[in-house]
């Protein structure tokens, strides 16, 4: 049931009508309800598989806070619930990835033969429930969680459908706190409306046009000259961005319109001026969770410069690893890796001070452009993943075409209408760096919302569920 869709607009219509029309004691039922009817949308069989896994976590959950809160031993407990929850990711995402890997290395036919004698499917948003659960779990350990968590609130805090399948991740100390008042007033719920539009608005016009202008680069970079592959780079590094945070302001404002509010995942990051800028404005809620369970645990900036700076590239490659189970999200996650570690060490060299002075000519301008075209290259590696095997070659075929400047080969189709789609994905970075923007635009609100509701049901009706899966479904 996608975002895009008449399915997910009946669902969500039937849900809202219905859930401030009740009293509260009904309305955490109903969303419950509307979640399992949300992921069952998707696959029926593996709908099962997710309520058993939050089913089992929640029976551990209680152990822990029960035999926490009587002051009994309980790390057993929830040293078994977190390598269950990883056990079970990495089967279902990882195993092909592992013995396929084995099989390159070692040449066993033993280990290809067991590998292709399972049929093994990946469950939806297996990563984010999984990074969801485990910090709830984490959470109990570390005292954020103060109250017993009832079956139902645990189940929802889980399930809850404008989130599942691809975030943002939420923290208890978060959602938790509002599940038993929800509210909503004319401010959030106008507020809701504009981020449900302008997300589809991203998905549907924006992310949805690029996607198969550049297709073509990505099964064959050698025949397309350099204009054309330098362009399908920045058309890709500006659907993901379209897609990823349309997703999330739909889900932010699906929230909103059901009285909670869940964490932005988008700040603006195109106009970032440093790496640790760019993460702290992109996928903020993967950034925070990697940050708080796997950094600061692995010794964080703890101990010398290059031990803090090799706990940030562990990280970093851990964090590609778990978009998807190629070597090219492992190579994504370290060439970022890479680029922070050589910027922490230049600001401290400078003693704390910023690699590119203010009093340089355009410094921030010129930061501006270095980070966003560091990571545009980024999603070369990215987006490549999709080749399997291929993924590495293609790759070097597309540094290559562009870095040699090659004018020979191909031009790509339509490639003359990626800038103003380049142009239209840093008009909403602009929009998204500062709440101050839309600020500015509440007293219009009133004009924009109608004009912008008819726009949107003419391009649903164009694309409907005919539109593409969002990116981040795959992981």
């Amino acid at each position: 049931m996608l975002f895009n869709s008449i399915a997910y607009l009946v669902l969500f219509a039937v849900t809202y009508l219905v859930y401030w029309n009740i009293p509260q004691k009904g309305r955490k039922p109903l969303l419950l309800l509307s979640s399992v009817i949300f992921y069952a949308y998707f696959s029926f069989p593996f709908l099962f598989h997710f309520l058993g896994v939050v089913l089992v976590n929640y029976w551990f959950s209680e152990i822990i806070f029960k035999r926490k809160s009587e002051g009994k031993p309980y790390q057993f407990a929830l040293t078994t619930i977190i390598c269950l929850n990883l056990a079970n990711l990495v089967l279902f995402k990882y195993f092909y990835f592992i013995t396929g890997t084995v099989y390159s290395i070692s040449g066993w036919t033993q280990v290809k033969t067991f590998a292709d004698s399972w049929s093994i499917f990946l469950p939806l948003a297996i990563s984010f429930y999984t990074f969801q659960i485990i910090a709830l779990q984490v959470d109990l350990h570390r005292g954020i969680i103060k109250e017993r968590i009832s079956f139902l609130d645990y189940f929802i805090f889980i399930l809850f459908f404008p989130q599942l399948i691809a975030g943002p991740i939420m923290r208890s100390d978060n959602f938790l706190p509002q599940i038993n008042n929800p509210e909503i007033d004319d401010d959030r719920m106008k507020k809701g409306l504009f981020l449900i539009l302008g997300g589809l608005f991203k998905k549907v016009v924006i992310a949805e046009n690029v996607a198969p202008i550049i297709a073509p680069v990505f099964m064959d970079p050698a025949k397309y000259d350099s204009y054309s592959l330098f362009f399908a780079v920045l058309g890709f590094i500006t659907q993901v961005y379209s897609d990823f945070s349309g997703y999330t302001d739909i889900a932010r404002g699906s929230a909103n319109l059901l009285g909670y509010e869940i964490p932005e995942n988008f700040k603006g990051p195109y106009f970032a001026q440093s790496f640790r800028d760019l993460w702290s404005r992109w996928h903020v809620t993967l950034s925070s969770w990697l940050r708080d369970y796997l950094y600061i645990p692995l010794g964080g900036n703890q101990g010398s410069i290059f031990r803090s700076n090799l706990n940030m590239f562990i990280t970093m490659c851990l964090g590609g690893l778990w978009h998807g189970a190629n070597w090219a999200y492992v190579a994504w996650g370290a060439y970022l890796g890479a680029f922070l570690w050589i910027e922490r060490s230049l600001y401290l060299a400078r003693g704390k001070k910023k690699i590119i002075p203010d009093s340089f000519p355009f410094a921030t301008l010129i930061r501006t452009i270095f980070v966003f075209l560091a990571f545009a290259f980024s999603g070369i590696f990215f987006r490549s993943a999709a080749r399997g095997d291929e993924s590495m070659s293609v790759v070097y075929e597309i540094f290559k075409g562009i870095f040699t400047f090659r004018s020979v080969g191909d031009t790509l189709d339509r490639v003359n209408e990626l800038p103003l789609l380049v142009a239209a994905g840093l008009f909403f970075n602009w929009m998204q760096y500062s709440d101050a923007t839309y600020t500015k635009l509440k007293p219009y609100q009133n004009y924009i919302l109608p004009v912008l509701a008819v726009i949107m049901l003419l391009l649903l009706g164009i694309f409907g569920d005919g539109g593409q899966d969002f990116i981040y479904f795959q992981f």
